[in-house]
Order: C-alpha cells, then structure tokens, then sequence
C-alpha cells in the first residue's frame, strides 16, 4: 500500500496536503493536515459501487468556515465543560465560552483549526499518516504543554484505525476523539439506518447539555439502541431528555468490553454497508440533531470520549493527564458489505 499526497489549498501562506489512502478491496481515505480532518472515506456498497461514508464538505474554505468539526480531531478537550472552567490542584483555570456558557470541543482554538505536522509511512498491508502538534501552556485558558499525537492507518481489512496519545508538563485534562458525520445510507435522512451502542445508559443533563451528574437508563426510551435498530422506530418514543434535542445529542455510557467486541455500530440496507466502531474511551456521544424537522443532518456522529464536563464531575471516568500518566486511545472504524 502507498500514501498519495496532493495540494488542497492554503491557509496563512502554508499549504494544506490532502493524504489519499488506497487498499486492494478499494476502500479510499483521505486525510487533511488540516484539523487532522478525514475528508473522505469511500466503500465498495453491496453493488461494488464506490459509496462516500462522511459528508464531505467542497474546499479548504468550506472547512475554514466551518462550525461544525466536519471530520476534524476534536481537542484539548471534546464536547463542553461547565462554565468554561474547572479547578485542577487547587487552581481554577477560566477556558473560552463557545457553547453558550460553557466551553465546546476545546474552544475557538481548538484542535479542529490547526495545522498539524504529518509524515506518512507503508506496509504491504497497512498506509499510515502520522499527525503531530504542540498545544502551548495556557492555549484557550488550559494548562501545561501538550504534545500531541494522532496516527491514522487503513488496512487491507477495510479497518480505518485511528491512534491518539499525549503527554504533558503539568496535569490537564484531555479528551480527543474524531468527529466525522457518517453517511452509510444514500437517503437525506438517517431514520432508516440502523444503529447499535454497547450501553445501558446516558448521562442526564440540563436545557444546556450539561451533564447534571446523574445517569439515565437506556430501557424503555428513544435511547435504547442496545440491539441493532433503526433510528425511526425510536422516534415515536418519548422522554424529557430526548424531546430536549429532538433527536440524539447525548453521551452513552459504554460498557466495559473486550478489544475484539464493537462499541457501536451502524447498517444502512440501501447500501448493504456496516461499520463497526472499537474504542478504550469511556463514552460515545451519539449526535443526530433535531430528527423531528425538515431540517436534518442527512448523517450522524459517533464520537468515542470521556464523559463531559467530567473535569467538574469527580464520579465519572478520571480525564486528567500528568507528566507520568499520558492519554493513550484508539477508535477503530471496521467496514463491511451484507
């Protein structure tokens, strides 16, 4: 397998790369030094036809402009903190207010609107890019310097793997995850893909999305999706937290589980295509936006993470990194035709 670079434009005098990843069953990858972002992923569907998976957006403008970490690495810190502030070791540290009044995705700053270093390397099996930056002390009000790193590899299985590790120089709190918007079905609405997630319940939260601190079970509600079902026989059902969104914008609770079993998975019949997702994150913040209007997303997100707002929540999955602990995580997107 190879790496195939290519120009996709320029943002303050340097120029943007696009990474285009190939294997022999004719899955296509390609990858932006910008935002670390996954452009593309194109599938053979069940008629050997090439199938776009994430909505892609049209040039390096539309993804300068974008507001919604189309496809991007989301960081320091993925979905909000409460009051855009936390306190760590008796210090309280005041982040950027971009989600209303609370800290969203790692600020206006944040990971999605970088340049990252990238070097790509290749096996007979495997075409890999390996992103690279340095987020400084004090970056969008966090401490410590953070070197990041995000390693993305496609596989001759159809498996697009993604590997993401930091350090610091002082104790911080890191949750990065991937935010593509994946497209399995042609249909403009994804009520009729089926989805699975491996959970029993979500974190409740307030009109804002803020975590309240307590848990809801998934039995009984719009939230079950602990079989693999379709979206649009959830939808009659109903709960104060779901009629909040009006559709999904919610954390799962994942369950511990092993490395060879998925946290989540997606099936869209039209196209006969599956991905299933693997993940060590805690959580998965499952995003559709309203479903109960004409205006729809046409995809849906699956975001492994920590739990939000867990920097002010002491009960949930410990989020803090120091010199001697790193953050180490990986997300796996496995296809497959049926």
């Amino acid at each position: 397998m190879k790496v195939v670079e290519s120009d996709f434009g320029t943002i303050d005098g340097k120029v943007v790369t696009q990474f285009l990843l190939r294997n022999d069953k004719g899955m296509e990858v390609r990858l932006l030094n910008y935002g670390g972002i996954i452009h593309d992923i194109k599938v053979p569907d069940k008629n050997a036809e090439l199938h776009g998976c994430v909505q892609s957006l049209d040039s390096l403008q539309h993804y300068i402009n974008d507001e919604g970490y189309h496809g991007a690495i989301v960081g320091r810190y993925a979905n909000r903190i409460g009051q855009g502030a936390f306190t760590l070791n008796g210090i309280e540290y005041q982040l950027e207010k971009n989600g209303g009044e609370h800290n969203l995705h790692g600020g206006l700053s944040g990971f999605h609107k970088k340049m990252w270093q990238a070097k790509t390397s290749a096996t007979a099996h495997t075409a890999s890019v390996h992103f690279s930056l340095l987020s400084v002390d004090g970056e969008s009000g966090f401490p410590g310097n953070v070197q990041v790193e995000a390693v993305y590899t496609l596989n001759q299985d159809n498996e697009l793997s993604l590997r993401l590790n930091a350090t610091t120089d002082k104790a911080t709190p890191i949750s990065l995850t991937q935010h593509a918007y994946f497209t399995l079905s042609r249909e403009a609405s994804v009520v009729n893909t089926q989805v699975k997630i491996n959970a029993r319940e979500v974190t409740d939260a307030d009109a804002t999305l803020l975590p309240t601190g307590k848990f809801v079970e998934v039995a009984a509600t719009p939230f079950d999706f602990t079989a693999l079902t379709p979206i649009a026989s959830q939808l009659d059902k109903t709960h104060p937290l779901f009629d909040m969104v009006g559709g999904y914008d919610h954390n799962y609770v994942l369950r511990d589980s092993q490395d060879s079993e998925e946290q989540a998975q997606v099936y869209a019949e039209d196209t006969g295509i599956s991905m299933k997702v693997f993940t060590n994150l805690p959580g998965i913040q499952f995003y559709t936006g309203n479903l109960r209007t004409s205006q729809q997303l046409g995809a849906l997100c699956l975001e492994p993470q920590y739990f939000p707002d867990s920097p002010n929540q002491p009960h949930f999955p410990c989020c803090i990194i120091t010199p001697d602990t790193p953050f180490n995580a990986y997300i796996k997107y496995q296809f497959n035709v049926t």
